[in-house]
């Protein structure tokens, strides 16, 4: 049996257990990089995908600030939105009549004043204003009423409502309606809206 000379194997030893280290250690801390880099990767993911929601949103509300900006538009040309527009309120009431051709009408316009209603609430900054118009006409018969209500509805884009009407007939009833003269005089208030917006 030969001999082992440890004397002549102690360098190549000790270059192994010290390479061996240095593997040991650079395999830890590769191990070590690697898992910082990686939960700095799934931060980034994290972050990214994050960014990518945000920038989807914003898409999102540009789109939707266009459509509303549409509307926003659409309502200011048509007078809903912002100053009240007294004549041509009054055109149209004028311009409806003249196509019926009612024996009377006559209207008074009062000044704007809040909107008010039980249980409708306005968010702030946004005021919803009415202007109260009373309307008296001389009318044929009852239809000639809804006649003038639609012609208006139908001849301005602004909103308006009905708050009440009366009517009363002129002559005594199972008399002939004339064709010619007031045969119902009608009292009506309706009233223009207008919203401001801050």
């Amino acid at each position: 049996m030969a001999k082992i000379d440890w004397l002549y194997l102690k360098r190549p030893i000790i270059v192994f257990f010290v390479t061996l280290l240095v593997s040991l250690a650079l395999t830890v801390a590769g191990y070590q990089y690697e898992q910082a880099h990686e939960a700095d990767y799934q931060k980034a993911l994290s972050t990214l995908a994050s960014t990518h929601r945000l920038y989807r949103s914003k898409v999102n509300d540009i789109e939707l600030l266009k459509q509303y900006r549409k509307l926003y538009d659409d309502y200011k040309s048509t007078g809903l939105v912002g100053e009240e527009r007294r004549l041509s309120w009054i055109e149209s009431l004028e311009s409806t009549n003249d196509v019926l051709r009612l024996p009377t009408l006559t209207y008074n316009l009062l000044p704007q004043e809040e909107f008010v209603r039980p249980g409708f609430i306005v968010r702030s900054g946004v005021s919803v204003m009415t202007s109260p118009m009373d309307l008296t006409i001389g009318l044929l018969h009852e239809e000639d009423l809804f006649a003038l209500l639609e012609g208006l509805r139908l001849s301005i884009s602004n909103l308006f409502m009905v708050d009440s009407c009366s009517m009363r007939r002129q002559s005594a009833i199972g008399l002939l309606l004339d064709t010619k003269r007031t045969n119902l005089a009608t009292e009506c208030k309706i009233r223009w809206v207008t919203i401001d917006a801050k």
